[in-house]
């Protein structure tokens, strides 16, 4: 049975699998089965860290692209995190851009910035995996709370009062939550000899 006999009917979404199986028969239509399943999701990352209709849906093109050029070979096990990884990280060299023309609101680049004296300023790759890998075991540590909070903030970019607005707490109450996990990750960081 081809892929194009596995794609469900127009009321029905594709499943991770088929679709990856679309990228690997180089089927043309695994970028608009993507776009069916995940465009909202990958629009709403982009858009909570750029706030621009227009930046967010480029980045949410580039990143169909990237994903045609690098699957195959990739396969990703978890195909919204693979997205979501490659949206986060246009939609913040966006933003980093956009920082130097001065067009990025303050309230983003604060929580970018917020980060800073947790990690190294400067990181070759073989540390980059490490520290994924010290972040992962420190948020599978935390609660759920805290890990929503931890990735809302640091991954997606909301802002504090949308967070403390979704849990239903208070802003002083997220601050400190925030506070307390960065000072555990760069304990953690420590541990592994990686300081700042």
């Amino acid at each position: 049975m081809k892929t194009k006999d596995k794609i469900p009917s127009t009321a029905q979404v594709a499943s991770d699998e088929v679709i990856l199986a679309l990228f690997f028969d180089r089927d043309e239509s695994a970028i608009a089965e993507t776009d069916r399943k995940y465009g909202k999701y990958l629009f709403t990352i982009a858009h909570n860290i750029l706030h621009d209709n227009e930046d967010s849906e480029e980045c949410q093109n580039d990143t169909y692209l990237r994903a045609w050029n690098s699957i195959p070979p990739e396969r990703p096990r978890v195909f919204s995190a693979y997205l979501a990884k490659i949206i986060r990280s246009l939609a913040i060299n966006r933003l980093r851009a956009d920082r130097r023309k001065k067009r990025v609101p303050p309230e983003l680049m604060h929580s970018l910035s917020e980060l800073e004296g947790v990690l190294p300023a400067q990181i070759d790759e073989e540390q980059s995996r490490l520290i994924a890998q010290v972040i992962n075991a420190f948020l599978r540590g935390e609660s759920e709370r805290g890990r929503y909070i931890f990735m809302s903030r640091y991954f997606y970019m909301r802002p504090i009062a949308h967070i403390a607005y979704a849990l239903g707490v208070s802003l002083s109450t997220v601050k400190k939550q925030l506070h307390a996990m960065k000072e555990k990750l760069k304990e953690a960081l420590g541990k592994e000899g990686i300081s700042l």
